[in-house]
């Protein structure tokens, strides 16, 4: 059965049991078909609100496979990017979270990303997409002091407003590129841990720590 096939017969918009079958297949298996052919896929019909599964599906197994191996996604970059204007949040933040993870070996193609994560934090989509868009900011801004530049005004502007359940992920993104970051900005982000250390999540409260731990 194809892969278009198996998507097609997919429950749901992203099923992670396929996704990850799928994903062992090129990890494990070397099958490079597999994974250009879902990298097409994610913008299957991307007008199509019937096709949102078969697109968010497959940008579920380019997502996990770039976790792994970005060198093996980093090439493809510039094809995922009309994912990021798909309709479905779904397939938005998987591929979102792809740049981040190959923005070091693609830096010209994510850096292109950075438009649409800056859309996404006006839009306030929901937790999903604002923590792929703040991870992929904060791996961004990882890179160098110029990409922190870029990446942090976006990842201020979030930490005013955030939405419920996101604190976590925007103070994982500001330890990410903090070493990067001016003495103005550190405060910033310092200020923001401060505020979040009585969270009523334990995991927020954690990452708020080891923030204010740095120097």
């Amino acid at each position: 059965m194809s892969v278009f096939e198996q998507l097609s017969r997919n429950k749901g918009t992203v099923s992670t049991t396929l996704g990850k079958t799928l994903a062992r297949d090129v990890l494990d298996k070397g099958q490079s078909d597999l994974l250009r052919e879902c990298i097409e896929l994610t913008v299957h019909e991307p007008s199509a609100p019937a096709a949102r599964h078969i697109r968010a599906g497959a940008a579920k197994v380019v997502e996990l496979v770039a976790e792994k191996r970005p060198d093996l996604v980093a090439p493809h970059l510039a094809s995922l990017l009309p994912a990021l204007s798909v309709a479905e949040p779904q397939t938005r933040w998987m591929i979102i979270r792809v740049m981040g993870y190959c923005a070091k070996l693609n830096h010209a193609v994510a850096q292109r990303a950075v438009a649409y994560a800056g859309k996404y934090v006006d839009a306030k989509e929901g937790v999903c997409l604002a923590a792929a868009t703040d991870l992929f900011l904060g791996d961004l801004g990882a890179i160098s002091k110029k990409d922190a530049q870029q990446a942090f005004p976006m990842l201020q502007l979030a930490m005013e407003n955030p939405i419920t359940n996101e604190a976590g992920w925007l103070l994982e993104a500001g330890f990410k590129m903090y070493a990067n970051l001016g003495k103005t900005e550190r405060d910033q982000v310092k200020r923001f841990a401060q505020q979040c250390q009585s969270s009523p999540q334990k995991s927020t409260q954690q990452r708020a720590r080891k923030i204010l731990r740095l120097e």
